[in-house]
């Protein structure tokens, strides 16, 4: 909801609720994060719970984030105003883990548990695993116009840029036998959106689990596949037959969560999910990979970004243990940072372009109640977007040169607005 500026840029701030009361068994969150960091600063919040992957798309003119939450369905956020973010559509669904992809005005949805939802009910299907591809072109009425099972599951799914392919990877810890023993991909066909099929599995001979996500590079032509025990990069100048380029078997890698490539196509970035973000009770595990891919064949690891402990304090989970690792990462627009979700540890931005050694956090916040799955931007760097297991849609505006930001002090205001700074130069807190 929209917030009248305070009349003085001293004055203690009340919390504003974004969202109807909630229930009983989900207690209220705070409307804005209350927490610590560094130049990023929350401004907006629409509470749920379980909040997943996230993506963006423009429509007539207006810009959304579509925001999939497990168990209940997707929301359609619009967020030309970023804060002031308002829900213009939901698809009910109760499924999991809901990884998006965007192409225009279509949204893939991947399903690896499933119970079913009016998302099941417009495909025609009982509740089963698979792939949903969902018209956005009406943002306030998202529709299932396809769907093809996958019975591996679909734990993500991506699009390939030419358009016409989708990879799915499903995450199990036990290697498949056929064809060959190792990981695989399944591969979808869109040529028809409305009517996807599923062509014969990719394998990936030798990997001792199965896939967990994909990524490709701009032009089509590399896909970069996190694999839990081990990261491939591919050849998918042919995208229904890709051919495996290297191998990437890192000792120090528990999981190959994702797999990452800067957008020059230098150096990939693999992102370690630690015993798969289950308790690992410290905050420093995890983090996030680099290495060179001067020569392809052949890379070599030439950096290691992990959390630092001591900006990562937040509330316990899982039994009293934290749950802090590397997850989601994207990068912005230019290049020149990327951001990621650390569950309990909340929001980072990290420098793309100090790469070497230990990449250089940029700005960060962690919010008290955090349990932050996903974090991007989305065409220009200064408002990062979170989707959060615990707190549901989150925005955050970066502000370099900003400093310390604390909203848990008594009287702290709970947002600001960098766009309306007070005659003295400082920042306007808005009630």
């Amino acid at each position: 909801m929209r917030r009248l500026l305070a009349a003085s840029c001293l004055l203690p701030l009340l919390a504003v609720p974004t969202t109807a009361p909630a229930t009983a068994a989900q207690p209220a969150l705070p409307a804005v994060a209350t927490g610590v960091g560094k130049d990023l600063v929350p401004v907006a919040n629409i509470s749920y719970r379980n909040g997943s992957d996230l993506e963006f798309a423009t429509v007539n003119g207006r810009d959304y984030a579509i925001a999939p939450a497990m168990g209940s369905g997707l929301r359609v956020i619009d967020i030309t105003t970023p804060t002031a973010p308002t829900v213009t559509g939901f698809l009910g669904c109760n499924t999991s883990q809901n990884d998006v992809q965007v192409r225009g005005d279509l949204v893939l949805m991947g399903v690896d548990g499933a119970s079913g939802g009016t998302c099941f009910t417009q495909a025609g299907v009982s509740a089963r695993v698979g792939v949903f591809v969902i018209s956005i072109a009406n943002p306030a009425v998202p529709k299932v116009i396809g769907f093809v099972a996958v019975p591996q599951g679909a734990h993500n799914v991506t699009w390939h840029p030419g358009g016409r392919y989708a990879y799915t990877s499903d995450s199990k810890l036990t290697p498949y036998t056929s064809p060959v023993p190792g990981g695989q991909l399944q591969v979808i066909d869109l040529l028809d959106p409305t009517k996807p099929t599923r062509l014969a599995p990719i394998s990936l001979p030798g990997n001792l689990m199965s896939t967990h996500d994909v990524t490709f590079n701009a032009s089509g032509t590399r896909a970069y596949v996190a694999a839990l025990t081990a990261t491939f990069i591919l050849n998918t100048t042919n995208p229904a037959a890709p051919t495996e380029i290297a191998r990437i078997q890192d000792q120090t890698v528990n999981i190959s969560h994702g797999a990452d490539p800067t957008p020059d196509g230098r150096y990939l970035l693999v992102t370690d999910e630690q015993a798969g973000a289950i308790a690992n009770g410290a905050c420093n595990v995890g983090g996030v990979h680099v290495y060179d891919l001067l020569v392809e064949a052949a890379p070599v690891k030439v950096g290691l970004w992990t959390l630092d402990p001591t900006t990562s304090a937040t509330a316990t989970f899982d039994s009293g243990n934290l749950t802090c690792t590397a997850h989601v990462l994207d990068y912005s627009p230019t290049g020149a940072v990327w951001t990621n979700g650390n569950y309990a540890a909340g929001v980072r931005m990290v420098s793309g372009t100090s790469l070497l050694a230990r990449p250089a956090d940029v700005a960060w916040f962690t919010p008290d109640d955090a349990n932050t799955w996903s974090a991007k931007t989305y065409k220009t760097s200064r408002y990062v977007f979170a989707n959060d297991l615990n707190r549901g849609f989150d925005v955050y505006e970066w502000i370099p040169g900003y400093g310390a930001v604390n909203t848990r002090l008594p009287g702290a205001p709970l947002a600001f607005r960098a766009s309306n700074p007070a005659p003295n130069g400082t920042y306007c807190f808005t009630r």
